[in-house]
């Protein structure tokens, strides 16, 4: 009977451990899978002032660094930065090779059919930047025109969709197509309204000015990969920093004006 007792016990035992470590596996399981808390992320950033670009001593500053440092406090994670052209950014989001991109990264119907976006934190429009004694002034001037782009941004399907007639060309960094039209290579650069104001106050020398309406408002967002879990905790972040302020701080501190 003592022996029955013995093994009835030990069974029973096993059979409470057994349940416990499942149980135990299973909440990290979850954690692990669904909780940014304590993780550590990749993230790609683009080269985009005022929103991402380093300073004098190589750090990488801006806009969106500080967006990422106030997620990153409330969401408990932390991240190394990757900074990265636009184009090979979002292909490396598309194949998982980084758990996340920033850099005012514009939300457009294309690009959604290949990757995950937060909630807009930003509305960006595009500006003309063209030659002080241009005789461009509007937009419309710009037709037949030889347009200055960088590969893959808004102002890039802007000008293709919208002046077919001019002579678009494309380069792999916005700071090459200023310079085009600084030499007089190129009539206008298109390209977001805060970058193009950021160069014309940070340029002393520049022989650019603005010309014309802005045009596009464009949704601008963090990306993702398609299938990413993080994206709603992200997403309830942005709203609480939002509600709270820290984004029109750090919109004033880098931008000199609100969020949209």
């Amino acid at each position: 009977m003592k022996q029955n007792w013995k093994r009835l016990i030990a069974c029973l035992f096993s059979l409470l451990l057994a349940a416990v470590a499942f149980t135990g596996c299973g909440n990290q399981s979850s954690q692990d899978d669904s909780s940014l808390k304590g993780k550590k992320l990749t993230i790609g950033i683009g080269t985009y002032a005022p929103f991402s670009y380093q300073d004098q001593d190589g750090k990488q500053i801006g806009y969106d660094v500080d967006l990422l440092d106030a997620l990153s406090k409330k969401l408990e994670f932390t991240y190394d930065l990757k900074v990265m052209e636009y184009d090979p950014m979002l292909i490396s989001i598309q194949n998982k090779e980084i758990d996340m991109a920033a850099g005012q990264i514009s939300i457009t119907d294309e690009r959604k059919q290949k990757i995950g976006f937060s909630d807009p934190y930003y509305y960006a429009g595009l500006h003309a930047a063209v030659k002080k004694d241009s005789s461009i002034n509007s937009m419309d001037d710009l037709h037949g025109k030889k347009i200055a782009v960088e590969k893959g941004t808004a102002a890039h399907i802007y000008v293709t969709k919208n002046y077919s007639d001019s002579d678009i060309i494309v380069f792999p960094q916005q700071s090459a197509a200023y310079l085009e039209v600084e030499k007089g290579a190129a009539d206008a650069t298109l390209y977001d309204t805060p970058n193009v104001l950021y160069y014309l106050q940070t340029h002393a020398d520049s022989t650019l000015r603005i010309a014309g309406e802005e045009v596009q408002k464009v949704p601008c967002g963090l990306a993702f990969p398609k299938d990413s879990k993080y994206i709603s905790q992200i997403n309830q972040a942005l709203k609480e920093l939002k509600d709270d302020g820290t984004i029109d701080k750090i919109q004033e501190k880098w931008l000199s004006t609100k969020s949209s």
